[in-house]
């Protein structure tokens, strides 16, 4: 009996939702690499493209999948959005460097942002399970998922940076700034109401 309930449980990570948000992450050095090349040969910046937007396709795959097969498990549920900020931020970090994209760059100013709100975050969870022994429960909301979309689209736009003005980008990085912000107030507010 106690075979088949720890057999059940380790097949609940081998999901096909939960297979395919670990293979969005397999994507991530590929992508990595054509971004790293792209100053060398341009087209490296639409096969960099092709990739992210398979990364993207997949999020979505992996979440219908787990509704429809009703395959919804906790370590898919963490999973999923750490596959996200994983590319986010790798993502953000390579395309704001001088020394690796020729431009337009990533302001460093929307990747502190960024970088900010993934750290108030993280840190806050662990403050308060190190404090007061209790994990705060978490589920993305839909100002969430706004926040990872609008990032999405900045590093698409960076991407395709030779197609858009400078006013596209200025309103664009404050759109960014400012959801990404609200999103970190939003999300400290519904862990406050917690304790």
């Amino acid at each position: 009996m106690k075979r088949r309930i720890s057999m059940h449980a380790a097949n609940k990570f081998l999901t096909l939702p939960n297979l395919i948000s670990f293979a969005r992450i397999c994507f991530i050095p590929p992508f990595v690499i054509c971004l790293i090349q792209v100053q060398h040969h341009n087209f490296y910046r639409y096969i960099a493209l092709g990739v992210l937007l398979i990364i993207g396709l997949s999020d979505v795959l992996d979440g219908y999948l787990a509704r429809k097969r009703g395959e919804i498990t906790t370590f898919g549920k963490y999973l999923d959005p750490v596959a996200d900020k994983l590319l986010l931020l790798i993502a953000c970090f390579l395309l704001s460097s001088d020394k690796l994209w020729s431009g337009p760059r990533f302001p460093v100013w929307v990747l502190a942002v960024i970088v900010s709100r993934e750290m108030l975050f993280s840190f806050g969870m662990l403050a308060v399970f190190i404090t007061i022994k209790r994990k705060i429960k978490w589920q993305p909301n839909k100002l969430g998922k706004l926040t990872t979309f609008m990032q999405i689209m900045a590093v698409i736009a960076v991407l395709l940076g030779n197609h858009f003005s400078l006013n596209t980008f200025a309103i664009l990085w404050c759109v960014v700034a400012f959801v990404t912000l609200l999103s970190a107030i939003n999300y400290t507010y519904l862990g406050v109401r917690q304790l």
